[in-house]
């Protein structure tokens, strides 16, 4: 995609400048392009001005140096073995005489391996870098003799309460062309139902018929110019196929006030269209959201009080990548898990990728491991969680068997080792507990497997409950960890719609987490950016909502926010690592309903509310 794609400018005297700047700084059009969305949405949105550009280039400067020089981050060092970390439990697994060091490509210039100065030099640990009802308060670290809560949070992810969630394995890059046209009518056509019924829209018309008074329609947002971003010349409206045989018109925003449209989305238009070629929207309504999860009163009453003596409950989440980029040690993951062993809270939500893909000492190809001896063996991408995040999470609990915390993981489409497709299935093994091959070099190396089952089996041998306590979901996916009804995707819709939108609006940051509700979907943007995600639209109900969440949790490169969006609690923790330093958290404490609204007929049915009375703090590592 050129440039004035990637910045939506469309001056080429300004888009020749971008450039000039972009090599001077030594840079690549996709992160001239990052910074300029970063810039843009810290000032409202601003235009490509000369004043403006004077201001971006200051702010992008500033970034390059804080990263440090490219050539930098990836110099040529001696690589230096380290012990491990945890001797008494690595020493405790005999069958493997691999150390957790990791080094790049034995055909490349190594890079050190150990934790990079900018990481261990940041000054910014623990800072508080976005809130939500910070006013409520945080929860108590247990201490012995208190009268904690009788058994572990259920968390409920298989598919009998949410049939969007992908419970295995699908063949993909099967869907015909038939197939996805269908799939994108149908979804029209279910949601233009619905909002005929909720919005009380009579009379709705088909797109494309003429008519000289006001209409009511219900169609599809595409972009004209089918490359680059959207703006607000090159809106069409395409109907279905049952009744406006997929016609496409002109559709003009001038007359609206404010606005956000992006490709994909499914609104519906009252306005003029005379001609039947072009449309003068009058009003706009955005889509229509999925009700929010209502449970008896009786079962509230249990999970919160009877079961948890009114405690509240107790969720972090964090999203990869998990090591700085100029090292595999995920440093920025084992201080996060000593935090979690430290606060004990009910689950850790990590999202990918935990492999990236696009790390330096990953994307050749080939990842080395060295022996207890020091020689160098290939080791696949499954080999790396195992070492760095499975073998971490055994520590985890291997340290403190009688811990809680129960440990949810979202898979990334930038995960090296998974499926590459959106709706994305759960982690799972390729051979079920793995194999030990018989090759030089490779004794103790457990081949096809993700090591996740020893960590239930270490879990097992000291804990008298039978939970399970790692729990492997899709992406996306709707579960739910005691009464909060939980939804969560790591392939950055947000970024997706804020580089693929037209809008004249405020709250930038929460229109769009706004639009994933009133669409109905995790990924609500079509066609969706190139590299951005894969699309399997035979599988499109499976990144659609069955609810609205009452916790949203949408890991995003932007900037980090927690918002009570149209009642549901939306956060974007970003990433627990950036870079050559640390990234940032979530930690949401979700606190009881007061006894008394759930005392008296235990069959009423009532909503969460979690967003009046859940505190969220977003937090540097």
């Amino acid at each position: 995609m050129s440039l004035s794609s990637l910045l939506g400018c469309n001056d080429a005297a300004m888009t020749k400048r971008y450039s000039d700047l972009a090599t001077q700084l030594d840079i690549t059009d996709s992160d001239l392009a990052n910074n300029w969305e970063a810039f843009s949405l810290s000032h409202d949105d601003a235009d490509h001005t000369d004043a403006n550009f004077a201001l971006f280039r200051t702010f992008v400067q500033g970034m390059v140096k804080k990263n440090g020089p490219k050539e930098d981050r990836k110099r040529p060092a001696q690589v230096m073995g380290s012990p491990p970390p945890h001797p008494n439990v690595k020493a405790a697994k005999t069958e493997s005489n691999i150390s957790a060091t990791m080094v790049g490509s034995s055909n490349t210039a190594r890079i050190s391996t150990s934790p990079g100065p900018g990481y261990e030099d940041r000054k910014n640990a623990g800072q508080i870098v976005a809130h939500l009802n910070v006013s409520l308060p945080e929860k108590a670290v247990m201490k012995d003799g208190d009268i904690g809560f009788t058994s572990l949070a259920p968390v409920k992810v298989d598919g009998s309460d949410y049939k969007c969630n992908v419970d295995k394995k699908y063949r993909y890059m099967f869907t015909t062309l038939p197939e996805r046209a269908r799939a994108l009518d149908q979804r029209l056509t279910k949601m233009a139902g619905e909002m005929e019924k909720k919005y009380g829209m009579d009379n709705v018309s088909a797109v494309g018929v003429p008519c000289t008074e006001e209409v009511q329609v219900v169609g599809r947002i595409c972009n004209e110019a089918h490359e680059g971003r959207i703006n607000k010349t090159s809106v069409v409206l395409e109907g279905d196929r049952g009744n406006a045989g997929g016609a496409r018109i002109d559709l003009s925003l001038e007359a609206l006030k404010t606005y956000s449209v992006f490709p994909g989305q499914i609104v519906g238009i009252q306005g003029l269209n005379p001609s039947g070629r072009k449309m003068v929207a009058k009003k706009i309504c955005e889509g229509v959201s999925k009700p929010m999860v209502k449970s008896k009163a009786g079962e509230l009453m249990k999970l919160q009080y009877d079961d948890r003596n009114g405690q509240p409950l107790s969720v972090f989440a964090a999203s990869g990548p998990f090591t700085t980029s100029g090292d595999l040690e995920y440093a920025p993951l084992v201080d996060l898990l000593a935090v979690a062993s430290r606060l004990q809270p009910d689950a850790v939500i990590l999202t990918g990728p935990f492999v990236d893909a696009n790390h330096p000492l990953c994307k050749d190809g080939e990842v080395n491991l060295s022996d207890s001896d020091g020689n160098m063996i290939p080791v696949s991408y499954e080999t790396v969680f195992q070492e760095k995040v499975a073998r971490e999470i055994e520590i985890f609990f291997d340290e403190g068997p009688a811990c809680p915390t129960q440990f949810i993981l979202v898979p990334s489409l930038e995960d090296a080792f998974h499926d590459n497709v959106f709706p994305q299935p759960p982690f799972a093994d390729r051979i079920k507990g793995g194999i030990v091959a018989d090759i030089p070099g490779g004794e103790g190396i457990k081949f096809g497997t993700l090591g996740i089952e020893d960590i239930e089996d270490v879990v097992k041998q000291k804990q008298p409950q039978t939970h399970k306590r790692v729990h492997c979901v899709s992406n996306p996916a709707t579960f739910k960890i005691n009464d909060v009804v939980f939804g969560v995707t790591s392939v950055d819709p947000i970024l997706a719609l804020n580089t693929n939108q037209a809008s004249v609006s405020i709250n930038r940051m929460e229109r769009m987490a706004q639009h994933l509700i009133q669409q109905q979907s995790y990924y609500p943007i079509f066609p969706a950016p190139k590299s951005a995600a894969n699309l399997d639209l035979r599988h499109l109900d499976k990144f659609s909502m069955d609810v609205t969440p009452d916790v949203l949790i949408l890991p995003s490169k932007l900037a980090p926010f927690a918002k009570d969006v149209m009642g549901s609690v939306v956060i974007n923790p970003t990433t627990l690592a950036k870079g050559n330093t640390g990234g940032s958290y979530a930690s949401i404490t979700v606190h009881p309903m007061k006894r008394e609204e759930l005392e008296g007929d235990g069959e009423i049915e009532m909503e969460h509310k979690v967003a009046e009375r859940a505190r969220v703090v977003v937090q540097k590592i």
